[in-house]
């Protein structure tokens, strides 16, 4: 097997009863979730153990970028391949009644690493009951390898794992559970005895993102159905379609490169990636610029990168002056060379980029209902052209316009037809001036 990628069909076909895992002594993390696929894929395909060790095996850089990670997460992996085995985990299927159950056991038997001509080479052994269900399901979802890849969030990965199941079904509805059912499926969590967890935060903070991340990475189209009972909402039924060839194809992976950019930058993993999710490609990587901008700065440090990189994504003021208490005695300094005038020229470049994008922001607010209607029809033109993704198009129709997936494009827009130059590369005019120039309304 080639060490830098697993060969073989895109389509997996995941056993029911793996879609809907429920932890009962540890976190089910998005990686492991990835891992754990391609690893069965990777079982599949070899058909039986090696006969001398009794283990399936493959490179381990091979089962990495099987789900796009990075080669240098291989001390990450090992935290998550070690859970694999000391974590137990309860197996049931989306659909009530569709397999037989058994107690609840770890996802793995055995896992190691062992050095091969020079590589790491991954092992694993799979529990008995577990074993003929990895290889040899009798009822599946088909899902793709290539999608799976592009989930950075475990809640968006389980959603779409559990709806492909559904996707030929007559209904294209999953099965009706109580939201306590979807709790720690889609959260990967063990949930306790008592739930504190209120709906809405659940509904804010993990299945709107997985939606958006489902219809936005996927080939399927998922939408919720909430069932009240009395004033509130108790349970909950997805449905699922495909796309049309022609949108799917038009849908984009997710760009991952400022995440790995804010890793670099001290960023812990998994926070930096629940940013991305929760404020959008756009608005999170202007973040991770400026916080980078900021690093390269003299002067005071930066007391929690983390704080600051919230803040930022938050749109609170940071960077208050600092007491006078607290300022270095400048006789006492030694003489200095001048900062780096490289530095000083991408550092004044963001913070202009930001406060046009303030600026373009309160214009846009400012303009009246009949006004903000033509310029986003004219910018659906502008998309429909660019053949945008099907989820930005939907952002658009539903006049989501100030998420971070559309106010990027539209301060850009709005700033070309309003200023008549390239964001890049304009200044600011008065109010009066730009509309006056633009003929627009």
């Amino acid at each position: 097997m080639n060490s830098t990628e697993i060969l073989g069909p895109d389509r997996i076909d995941k056993p029911v009863s793996a879609l809907a895992m429920v932890p009962k002594s540890g976190t089910i993390t998005r990686v492991g979730r990835q891992a754990y696929t391609l690893m069965m894929f990777v079982a599949r395909e070899q058909g039986a153990e090696d006969e001398i060790t009794g283990l399936f095996g493959a490179p381990l850089n091979s089962v990495i970028r099987g789900y796009d990670g990075s080669t240098g997460t291989v001390k990450d992996l090992k935290k998550h391949l070690l859970s694999m085995v000391t974590h137990v985990v309860e197996w049931q299927s989306p659909s009530p009644g569709e397999t037989e159950e058994w107690g609840a056991c770890g996802l793995l038997s055995q896992v190691s690493l062992k050095k091969k001509n020079g590589e790491n080479w991954l092992h694993w052994a799979y529990p008995p009951a577990l074993r003929q269900e990895m290889l040899y399901p009798l009822r599946y979802a088909q899902i793709r390898r290539s999608t799976i890849a592009q989930f950075r969030s475990h809640a968006g990965l389980a959603l779409y794992e559990i709806c492909a199941r559904y996707k030929d079904n007559p209904s294209h509805r999953t099965s009706k559970q109580h939201w306590h059912w979807w709790l720690p499926v889609l959260t990967g969590k063990p949930v306790p005895n008592e739930i504190k967890t209120e709906f809405r935060f659940f509904n804010r903070d993990t299945i709107k993102p997985a939606i958006e991340e489902v219809n936005e990475v996927s080939e399927l189209t998922v939408s919720v159905h909430e069932f009240r009972v009395g004033r509130s909402i108790e349970y909950l039924q997805f449905e699922v379609h495909l796309k049309q060839e022609s949108t799917a194809k038009l849908t984009k992976a997710i760009d991952m490169s400022k995440v790995v950019r804010a890793i670099q930058l001290g960023i812990d993993a998994e926070i930096a990636e629940d940013h991305f999710i929760r404020h959008g490609e756009i608005a999170f990587s202007k973040a991770v610029e400026r916080l980078e901008a900021r690093l390269a700065l003299p002067g005071t440090p930066i007391l929690s990168r983390h704080a600051y990189l919230k803040a930022l994504l938050n749109g609170r003021a940071i960077d208050v002056s600092v007491p006078e208490a607290h300022l270095p005695d400048m006789a006492e300094q030694p003489i200095t060379g001048k900062a780096d005038p490289g530095i000083e020229l991408q550092a004044n470049l963001r913070e202009r980029e930001s406060e046009k994008l303030t600026v373009v922001r309160k214009e846009l607010e400012a303009l009246a209902a009949s006004e903000m209607t033509l310029l986003l029809s004219e910018l659906k033109r502008d998309f429909i052209e660019r053949k945008m993704s099907s989820a930005v198009m939907k952002r658009l129709d539903d006049g989501k316009w100030a998420s971070a997936l559309i106010m990027g494009e539209l301060a850009r827009f709005y700033w070309k037809r309003t200023r008549g130059t390239d964001w890049s590369s304009a200044e600011a005019l008065p109010k009066v001036e730009r509309i006056e120039q633009a003929g627009l309304f």
